[in-house]
């Protein structure tokens, strides 16, 4: 059930954010909706019920709360502590980070990768590099005894992506 409205949509961002949703039982994959300074609305798979106790992270941050309504693959979380929400739509992550998620957006988005996500600066992992560690987690992933439909099938999205960083990387077909 959804809470009562009483302006919850005042100083709300919509976002989309990836990050994990933390519990005793363990750590689940969620995205970030929306974000306010108390509170959150995530979507994901097995969430925890009305009342859990959780952590939402994304990158070093971290903020503690409830788990106040849930709702199919949704739900609201009640931040213990008010957060700072600026801190948390900025880019996570390093500029390497960065550069990389810049080049799935445009694959995924089915647009060219801009030149200068392409070209590697000193320091910077290389397009192949980050394609070959993308195989070594799809490989670990694949292997793994509890593998669902569901897994297999964005194992199928991410091999994609790899692929197609391997294109770019070496300006032609693979």
């Amino acid at each position: 059930m959804e809470p009562q409205s009483d302006n919850r949509s005042e100083g709300r961002s919509n976002v989309f954010l990836a990050a994990a949703l933390e519990t005793d039982g363990g750590s689940v994959p969620v995205r970030i909706r929306n974000l306010s300074q108390v509170g959150a609305l995530i979507d994901g798979t097995s969430l925890p019920s009305v009342g859990a106790k959780v952590s939402l992270l994304r990158g070093q941050l971290k903020a503690k709360g409830e788990i106040v309504w849930n709702e199919q693959s949704h739900c609201g979380i009640r931040f213990d502590h008010a957060i700072k929400v600026l801190d948390w739509v900025q880019r996570a992550g390093h500029s390497g980070q960065q550069r990389v998620d810049g080049i799935v957006a445009a694959i995924r988005n089915s647009k060219p990768v801009p030149r200068d996500l392409q070209e590697t600066r000193e320091g910077d992992e290389t397009l192949r590099s980050i394609s070959q560690a993308l195989d070594e987690v799809c490989e670990r992933i694949a292997r793994a005894p509890n593998m669902s439909i569901e897994l297999g099938e964005e194992l199928l999205r991410l091999d994609a992506i790899a692929q197609s960083l391997r294109k770019i990387a070496t300006g032609r077909n693979v």
